[in-house]
């Protein structure tokens, strides 16, 4: 029925949608019609006897045919699901849950028919147009942000397919990585210092374990009036209490006549719009380059990278198509390594290793690195060694403070995050929380340490790993 769809579209999938879907099946079966799918049929006189729970029955379906995205809709709005991928016809839809990975499901596309008709949705919501010319499209769901991927059957042996990469509604905070043992207090505390005083920060890992979330988490540390700009393919970031955040993504286009705008174009862009921090989703090309000068000219800098490991991580910084100089790379001041690791028949994501930038070498083209950080597997604690730490002298400098004083304010920073951590509070309540330590840190630590009955005790260990790179 056109006018059911013209009028569903103006709600989109919402309970004012749904809302208005009961109204006009039960008004449409009163009137003796039957709603299919297409149209309307007359029907037997008894169809207006249909009760109640029937009508929310049919609505459902109506709204999930017309404005959803079909049998995959239960899927997308799962908040459990961060991947959906189908291979092709009559092929279980699977899914990758946030507890349990990989999971197939009982949807099934029996015949191309149906599966062409979700494909079309998924162009339609996306603004894409696959072809045979142009059988492999990338874009993002509207307007739920998702990234889709599609491939036709012209390239595809077993049919069309799709992958869905869907994000929280609400960002994970530093609360939940704690609560979740990615990190411990004293390590979110440097990370909120670093991020305060617009110090470099690069994440690296392999794909799907946690780099964007982690990202994400200490983006929200930054105090909101900063001007803040992020530059990504898909709008993966979200930080709900800045006003002063411009979010910025690509366009790729096929069409000669309309522009693409790259990831090095928007990050080109950004650095014109004096930004105090520049947050690029992630570095695959020459818009390294870009994003280290900025944070080798004063611009604080927050990106992810996949590499397994730091030397794979600077191998591919300073090979094409990236191409950084070394001397740009040594311009960050941590680089954090975040895995997806198997415990206990689990499989759960912990920051690894984390390490300073102490020199770099003009002579011998090469960058000192220590390690400030790393996870213990046998025991699931974390080795901090913050002794003669050359980020914690860069950050006394800009903030002219003496070294001592910064490590008693970061003990007071774990503490708090400690407080917030034990009484599981919300993304609200925690936003609130680091603007009254910004105000009196005094006050706020005191709060802490006497919901928790102590302070957080930070023990410095030496750990003697450097690396010349």
């Amino acid at each position: 029925d056109l006018n059911l769809m013209k009028r569903l579209s103006n709600y989109g999938f919402s309970r004012e949608a749904y809302e208005t879907v009961v109204g006009l099946v039960r008004d449409y079966l009163k009137r003796g019609f039957s709603l299919r799918l297409g149209g309307l049929f007359r029907s037997s006189p008894n169809i207006g006897k249909i009760n109640e729970a029937e009508i929310h029955y049919i609505a459902y379906y109506v709204v999930r045919d017309l404005v959803g995205y079909g049998p995959i809709d239960p899927l997308i709005r799962d908040q459990q699901v961060e991947d959906i991928t189908c291979n092709g016809v009559e092929l279980p839809v699977y899914v990758f849950h946030r507890e349990f990975e990989w999971l197939e499901t009982n949807v099934v596309f029996p015949n191309s028919d149906l599966l062409e008709r979700v494909i079309r949705v998924l162009a339609v919501k996306s603004g894409q147009e696959p072809s045979v010319a142009n059988p492999i499209v990338e874009g993002v769901l509207r307007p739920e942000g998702y990234r889709v991927h599609i491939v036709l059957d012209t390239v595809s042996r077993r049919g069309h397919s799709f992958s869905i990469r869907r994000f929280r509604e609400t960002p994970f905070t530093i609360v939940e990585l704690l609560r979740r043992g990615v990190l411990d207090p004293g390590l979110a505390a440097l990370f909120w210092m670093a991020v305060e005083n617009k110090q470099g920060i690069v994440i690296y890992g392999p794909t799907g374990s946690g780099k964007t979330t982690l990202l994400n988490a200490l983006a929200m540390f930054l105090p909101p009036e900063m001007k803040i700009v992020s530059v990504e393919d898909t709008p993966e970031i979200f930080l709900p209490f800045h006003d002063n955040w411009d979010s910025m993504t690509t366009r790729l286009s096929n069409d000669p006549k309309v522009q693409s705008v790259t990831l090095q174009t928007q990050i080109e862009s950004a650095m014109r719009q004096r930004p105090d921090v520049l947050i690029l989703g992630e570095v695959r090309s020459r818009e390294a380059y870009v994003f280290f000068q900025g944070v080798s000219t004063g611009h604080g800098g927050l990106t992810t990278v996949h590499a397994e490991n730091i030397e794979a991580l600077i191998r591919r910084l300073t090979s094409p198509p990236m191409n950084v100089p070394k001397s740009s790379i040594a311009a960050a001041k941590l680089y954090v390594n975040i895995l997806r690791i198997p415990m206990s028949g689990n499989i759960v994501r912990k920051v690894t290793y984390v390490y300073e930038v102490r020199e770099y070498d003009t002579l011998r083209d090469l960058i000192s690195f220590k390690l400030i950080s790393k996870w213990v597997r046998d025991e699931d604690v974390w080795l901090i060694d913050l002794k003669d730490s050359n980020i914690l002298k860069s950050i006394a400098e800009l903030a002219l403070m003496k070294y001592e004083d910064l490590l008693t304010d970061l003990v007071r920073r774990a503490t708090v995050l400690s407080y917030a951590a034990a009484r599981n509070v919300d993304i609200f309540e925690f936003h609130a929380t680091l603007r009254r330590y910004r105000r009196d840190p005094i006050k706020t630590f005191n709060e802490a340490k006497e919901f928790l009955r102590d302070s957080y005790r930070l023990v410095i260990h030496e750990l003697e790993e450097k690396k010349s790179l």
